[in-house]
């Protein structure tokens, strides 16, 4: 959809256990946006955004800044400095094999519920707030969006074996060498330039187990999205407001013989 940002793509089109569909246009997924030919921003200004929601870093915003052409009228952006809390907790002290590096990748999807929590919610009251369209996004699009996304499709009753579909598509349309190095930008991330090829593969790659290690500890710890969210701090009523606003129903054949 965007030669700058190969990962963007609309979230809608799946259908929820329900019958539904979720809604097409209301939320996008994406890598950061600061490499936009003028061709995509213009594609981006005619989807009118009314809210990003931004999960990098400030560290990271700095090395790779939005094109102002992209930016929306309502912003939220995470409040962490830097990802040294990430890098020095998990894969700093990971032996550098690829087995290692899938380890400490799964074990940052369940981090993330904690970790992200409150960029992960105030993406959920901006949804309830109707502040649509959304694009939510991260770095590469791929780890803490995948995150993001595969949360919001749970939440509007989309099956599982979708949702990692969705999730593993970005493997597919990320072109691995090139964002490794668009990611050495960041001179926070240098001290991963010496990597191993095999490391590198899992670092840019996606992976079933990364998402089956969110899902358990969602459940383990909370039960369902719905769970952890009231947990923090949504009302019955935000939830409800958000699959209502999210979910297209399914045409009866009887309302079609009617109209």
């Amino acid at each position: 959809m965007l030669t700058g940002a190969p990962n963007f793509r609309d979230l809608g089109g799946y259908t929820t256990r329900s019958g539904g569909h979720v809604r097409r246009g209301k939320i996008y997924r994406s890598s950061q946006l600061s490499r936009l030919t003028d061709t995509d921003i213009e594609t981006v200004q005619a989807l009118s955004l009314s809210a990003t929601i931004d999960l990098r870093c400030a560290q990271e915003r700095a090395a790779q800044p939005t094109a102002a052409g992209a930016r929306s009228a309502f912003e939220h952006v995470s409040p962490k400095p830097d990802t040294d809390f990430i890098f020095n907790r998990i894969f700093a002290k990971a032996d550098r094999t690829a087995e290692a590096w899938a380890r400490s990748f799964a074990d940052f999807y369940a981090m993330m519920l904690d970790d992200y929590a409150p960029e992960f919610v105030a993406m959920f009251r901006a949804i309830a707030d109707d502040h649509l369209p959304l694009l939510v996004h991260c770095s590469a699009g791929k780890d803490r969006t995948g995150a993001a996304a595969a949360l919001i499709l749970d939440l509007l009753g989309v099956d599982r074996a979708t949702i990692l579909e969705d999730y593993l598509r970005s493997s597919m349309l990320l072109d691995s060498d090139a964002h490794f190095e668009n990611m050495l930008s960041d001179a926070k991330l240098d001290l991963y330039s010496d990597l191993p090829i095999e490391c590198r593969r899992v670092m840019l790659g996606t992976d079933h187990a990364y998402l089956d290690a969110l899902f358990a500890a969602l459940e383990s710890r909370f039960g369902t999205t719905r769970d952890y969210l009231l947990h923090h701090g949504l009302s019955d009523d935000q939830v409800a407001t958000i699959t209502a606003a999210m979910i297209e129903p399914t045409t009866r054949q009887a309302d079609v013989i009617s109209a």
